[in-house]
């Protein structure tokens, strides 16, 4: 599982992501679509255990 922070403060949990050349794009377990995050606004994105803490 990952999570994306965005600069709003909300966290946004995906399963899939794929990165463009101006943000990425979220996707749930099935490849559905949840969200495009442009770059600008993307503070951070990265892997998470099932819990929710932050694998480093």
């Amino acid at each position: 599982m990952y999570k994306a922070q965005i600069s709003d403060g909300e966290q946004i949990p995906c399963e899939e992501y794929e990165r463009g050349e101006t943000g990425v794009e979220l996707h749930d377990g099935n490849g559905d679509f949840l969200a495009f995050v442009p770059y600008a606004h993307l503070l951070w994105l990265g892997e998470v255990t099932d819990d929710g803490q932050t694998k480093w």
